[in-house]
């Protein structure tokens, strides 16, 4: 009879991204990871070498949660619907949703990674750039202000409506859809209009 493992990497990379989320990535440490799952410090270190490694793959799991469930609909007739869907996510995913928000875009590890990880990070955020370059196109904007501008009302202002209450880890209200359509719908005919 095959012996099934008590604990796999999925086990270890939810507890990097539960530990980042609530305490900062700075919490995450090798010990705190199997102490959080239960688990012997020496079960971690079987399935990932370092801390920079581990961190690596939580960093990919919600990078590509993120791009499946949001980002695929930048390409939407609509530019609402994206945005509805981030806030969904955020409402659905508060714990993906803290951990991405403490980093920009790609995290700065702590520690070099291998080129075959490197390459999963480039390849996966290649993946995210061409979600919005086919926004883009898709709309037939052309420059840096159209990028911008698509960027702020896709992006940038649905994070800062709900980045203080992911920050406190409270619900985000249900009023603040509103708040946000408006303002998206202000950027979105002030983008239209010809200057």
């Amino acid at each position: 009879m095959v012996r099934l493992a008590k604990y796999n990497a999925h086990t270890f990379i939810d507890g990097a991204i539960g530990i980042a989320a609530a305490c900062g990535i700075g919490s995450v440490s090798m010990s705190a990871i199997a102490i959080r799952a239960g688990a012997p410090i020496g079960s971690v270190y079987h399935r990932f070498d370092s801390r920079s490694t581990l961190l690596a793959h939580a960093w990919l799991t919600v990078k590509a949660d993120f791009r499946e469930q949001v980002a695929r609909h930048w390409d939407e007739d609509d530019t609402w619907i994206p945005v509805a869907a981030l806030l969904d996510w955020c409402r659905s995913n508060p714990v993906y949703a803290r951990f991405l928000l403490q980093y920009e875009d790609c995290p700065d590890l702590g520690a070099p990674l291998t080129p075959e990880l490197n390459a999963l990070l480039e390849a996966e955020q290649a993946r995210l750039d061409s979600c919005f370059e086919r926004c883009l196109r898709r709309r037939g904007a052309n420059g840096d202000d159209a990028a911008h501008t698509l960027r702020f009302m896709l992006i940038d202002a649905p994070i800062a409506i709900v980045k203080p209450y992911l920050a406190q880890n409270k619900a985000i209200p249900a009023t603040l859809d509103a708040i946000l359509r408006a303002s998206h719908d202000a950027v979105g005919a002030l983008a239209a209009t010809p200057h």
